[in-house]
């Protein structure tokens, strides 16, 4: 069995409060890349390992791999 990933991509909305009127605020949308553009392949016996920094995506690609999150672009 193999795993091959092509080109993975992961965006999240993020609002942030721009204005506060009485009761109505408003917001403005920002894109935010969680994962961008990952290609690997895992053959059939290979171990791996992922590392890095805090916030560099680790966990989000492990949960469109396991079909708990869908991603953006990419399969």
């Amino acid at each position: 069995m193999t795993i091959t990933v092509e080109n993975l991509r992961k965006d999240f909305k993020q609002r942030k409060r721009t204005g506060r009127r009485f009761l109505f605020a408003t917001y403005e949308e920002t894109a935010v890349h969680a994962v961008n553009g990952i290609s690997f392949k895992i053959n059939a016996g290979e171990r791996v390992a992922f590392i890095g920094p805090n916030g560099a995506g680790k966990s989000t690609i492990l949960k469109m791999l396991s079909g708990i999150l869908q991603p953006t672009s990419g399969h």
